[in-house]
């Protein structure tokens, strides 16, 4: 099986939900992943879609079983997790986590073609224009340091996209999702073209 799996990562309020929402919008053949946390769900969010919302224990079981490949307490608060096996109902993947998150899938799925996209905004401000346009938090300190530590890592990233401008920001993840959705029937391709050879070699 032809695998891929697109990662998306970036700040809190770096615009990866939106991101990820285009992309699956517009590719009905990439699927997302989802992932688990530990935390409620919030008013428009749904179980199994959203996330898996699940409890503490019953979290840290699926990390015994090695159910979840990776997990990372954000700001100090509730866990999330990442399944180990995203590819049972089909060969393209979408996910959404942090650095250490894409450290461990590239380690963890070298046989596949990982294309990660590291999404930036255009500035510290618009960071909290953003958190805080959201909804009131109380820990935006964590959540600045987050960023920092997010932002520092953008270059193990394939594509890295300054969210300055939401539809050209959409145009040129959609124009990359397309490449790379190409660039996944290449062998088919090449061994189309090598057909072609041959035949001429045996009608010429």
């Amino acid at each position: 099986m032809n695998r891929l799996l697109f990662i998306v990562t970036g700040p809190s309020g770096a615009g990866k939900n939106t991101v990820m929402t285009h992309i699956y919008n517009t590719f009905p053949e990439i699927k997302k992943a989802v992932t688990y946390t530990t935390r409620a769900p919030r008013p428009h969010e749904q179980d199994g879609v959203d996330y898996r919302f699940i409890g503490q224990e019953e979290f840290f079981a699926k990390v015994r079983e090695g159910k979840i490949l990776e997990y990372e307490q954000v700001y100090n608060d509730y866990y999330y997790g990442s399944p180990a096996e995203i590819f049972d109902d089909g060969p393209i993947r979408i996910m959404e986590m942090d650095w250490k998150g894409h450290r461990t899938y590239r380690q963890a799925y070298k046989d596949i073609r990982i294309a990660s996209i590291f999404i930036v905004p255009p500035s510290l401000d618009e960071i909290k224009k953003r958190i805080l346009g959201r909804s009131a938090v109380d820990n935006m300190q964590s959540r600045l340091a987050n960023a920092q530590e997010q932002l520092e890592h953008a270059d193990d990233y394939t594509y890295i996209i300054v969210n300055d401008q939401k539809d050209r920001t959409l145009q040129q993840v959609e124009a990359l999702v397309r490449a790379e959705l190409i660039n996944r029937k290449r062998n088919d391709n090449l061994r189309h073209a090598q057909k072609l050879v041959s035949n001429f070699s045996d009608n010429f």
